[in-house]
């Protein structure tokens, strides 16, 4: 899947993931002062790789990227989300958010590359992964979950931020909400809904909202 956005154009993409999605492979250019967002709301069960390659090639061209995922069982889940700086003036930020349980595997991947004689650009990414289970360790190999941004800075003049996190529960919010008389499991189901809630800015239509709150609900 291909798509090139012309100049000064304003495009919002949202998917929703409700099957198993093996390969999804998607590349899209943006040309000067486009501007791009897009919402990935991924709560399928099985397989998925998804590899996104988002491209600016104009000056002032624009992109936003909000994942937000939930592996449960034998899930294994793979997102590549890169961004290639290939103008002055450009700007890209990557949000990722995922909650990993049971025996299931997460990989958040991508680069950020800012090229030579790009200056005045800006990249910033954010890969978080809360893992609820013991078996969900997070460890630096691909198999397991894992949250890898990578920042290629070929110019000087430019501004580039990543953060890479991944950790259990907190343990604080988890004993509030079973003092208050819920289990544990419903603890968990209210601490995932709020982390992963953001991502329903990207729909506008209340039964897809309602759906996907429906899937995270079913899925914990």
């Amino acid at each position: 899947m291909s798509l090139d956005l012309k100049e000064k154009a304003n495009v919002k993409l949202s998917f929703f993931a409700k099957t198993e999605l093996e390969n999804l492979n998607v590349e899209i250019n943006v040309n000067g002062g486009a501007e791009l967002n897009i919402y990935f709301a991924d709560f399928s069960f099985g397989l998925n790789n998804v590899n996104f390659i988002i491209r600016l090639k104009g000056p002032q061209a624009r992109a936003n990227f909000h994942l937000a995922s939930l592996t449960s069982k034998t899930d294994k889940k793979t997102f590549t989300i890169s961004v290639n700086h290939e103008a002055e003036n450009t700007f890209a930020k990557v949000d990722n958010y995922g909650v990993c349980k049971d025996n299931s595997k997460l990989l958040f991947a991508g680069t950020s590359w800012i090229n030579k004689g790009c200056v005045k650009s800006s990249t910033y990414q954010s890969a978080k992964i809360m893992v609820f289970d013991q078996n969900c360790v997070a460890t630096a190999k691909p198999s397991d979950a894992s949250a890898k941004p990578i920042l290629k800075i070929d110019e000087n003049d430019i501004i580039a931020n990543h953060a890479a996190v991944v950790g259990k529960v907190n343990d604080e919010h988890l004993f509030y909400l079973t003092s208050r008389g819920l289990s544990e499991s419903q603890a968990k189901e209210i601490i995932t809904f709020g982390y992963l809630k953001p991502i329903l800015e990207g729909f506008v239509e209340d039964e897809v909202k309602e759906e996907i709150s429906n899937m995270i609900e079913g899925r914990m």
